[in-house]
């Protein structure tokens, strides 16, 4: 029987379990991604004005500019895909050609070529680059639950412990690779690192790329975000990311001015995003055995009790702070695999358009979050490094209290407005 929906066709097979053969290809581009993420965010900052000597403000500037562009450009590369879907392979060998490419660009040795130039250029492919990849990432894995009748939980769990996986790789690389091929040339050879990885995650997914369109999806965005559920999951995302991204701006003024533990930063994140991919397959079970919503609100649950734990800590409490990053890793795991699979169970049509949405929202949380905190805590006196009882509180407060809030609220909206829609599959 074959179901006709927003000019998307679907076919309603029995329902059969997916192998891993067919889950670990995608978990491990997702990995790659991730690999590439983190020095794209955290990275390239450091490296352009330490070891390159890049003027801050023009830094800045053009890093605003790139992010910018990142988030709106999004929404574009999610309807091109929908409108070509018999062009993925192609689409993905392109896609990888441009973030191998803006990685070499951003990464190559200090002296090589007009650092303006390679910045510039090395951040818009890069950011191209990936959320192209991204997008048909997420359209691949509903295009896997189509085919096997369901599965969005199991898909969703592959994808995201791979990509935790692949952060935990890109937070000890460059410390691994410092004292092999020196200081200056660590995140170059990050870099070399990184294209090797990027190459064998695309070849294992070579001929496996479906989309979960058939035939072109040519409506506008609002044809997809009106199927039954989208919409409330697209604004729930949205929101629920807020106290991450919050937590995310703040955690290394948190790790170095409350705590005092600037060096154990690290090692807290690698404990986090540890955690968080270990808790995974439990929450995977939770949300089968309970539900989706009920799996979600106690991973939830916990990591608003990790946070209010963090408010109350102060100087040397490096062992509690690990507990910490362990608990609410866990919580993340659930928000990490849950989310994009109750997502995914809605779409009818249009997936790589909400895919494109959904990242858009989550680049957008980030950006607020990082503007309205720090700009906050400089009101309220706070500056790094500087040890003011009442900025530091300020700060603690909006470490801990603000992100628990903003979870809460988070938490009130999955079930007032998120209806539960096979959220057992």
């Amino acid at each position: 029987m074959i179901a006709r929906t927003a000019d998307v066709r679907y076919a309603a097979p029995a329902p059969r379990r997916l192998r891993p053969r067919q889950l670990a290809p995608p978990g491990l581009v997702a990995g790659m991604l991730a690999f590439a993420g983190l020095p794209l965010y955290i990275h390239v900052p450091r490296y352009f004005s330490l070891e390159i000597g890049f003027d801050l403000g023009v830094l800045g500037a053009v890093l605003l500019a790139s992010r910018a562009l990142d988030s709106v450009q999004d929404p574009f590369i999610g309807r091109l895909a929908d409108r070509s879907p018999g062009r993925r392979e192609l689409w993905v060998l392109a896609a990888g050609c441009l973030l191998a490419g803006g990685f070499a660009l951003l990464f190559a040795p200090p002296g090589w070529g007009e650092p303006l130039a390679r910045l510039a250029a090395g951040l818009v492919a890069a950011f191209t680059g990936f959320s192209a990849l991204q997008i048909a990432l997420y359209d691949h894995g509903l295009a896997q639950a189509a085919t096997a009748g369901g599965g969005h939980t199991r898909i969703a769990l592959w994808r995201e412990a791979g990509g935790l996986a692949g952060i935990c790789l890109a937070a000890l690389a460059p410390a691994a690779l410092g004292p092999i091929v020196g200081a200056s040339l660590g995140y170059t050879g990050y870099a070399a690192v990184f294209a090797l990885f990027a190459l064998a995650a695309l070849a294992s997914m070579r001929g496996r790329w479906r989309t979960s369109a058939k035939s072109p999806f040519t409506g506008r965005f609002g044809r997809a975000v009106r199927a039954p559920g989208v919409a409330p999951m697209l604004a729930f995302g949205f929101l629920n990311s807020l106290p991450v991204a919050v937590t995310s701006t703040l955690f290394l003024f948190f790790v170095a001015d409350i705590l005092l533990a600037e060096a154990h930063a690290g090692f807290m994140l690698v404990a986090f995003f540890a955690a968080a991919a270990a808790a995974a397959p439990a929450w995977a079970r939770a949300a089968g055995r309970f539900g989706r919503k009920p799996a979600l609100t106690a991973g939830m649950s916990l990591s608003v009790a990790a946070f209010l734990w963090a408010y109350v800590l102060g100087a040397g409490d490096v062992s509690a702070f690990y507990a910490i990053a362990a608990v609410s890793g866990a919580g993340l795991g659930a928000d990490m695999t849950l989310t994009p699979a109750m997502l995914a169970a809605r779409i009818r049509g249009g997936g790589a358009q909400v895919f494109s949405l959904w990242t858009f929202l989550q680049k957008s949380a980030l950006a607020v979050a990082a503007g309205v905190a720090l700009t906050v805590l400089g009101m309220a006196g706070y500056e790094p490094g500087v040890a003011d009882g009442d900025a530091l509180r300020a700060l603690a407060a909006g470490y801990a209290l603000v992100p628990s809030g903003l979870k809460l609220l988070a938490m009130a909206a999955l079930w007032l407005f998120v209806t539960d829609r096979g959220d057992r599959e």
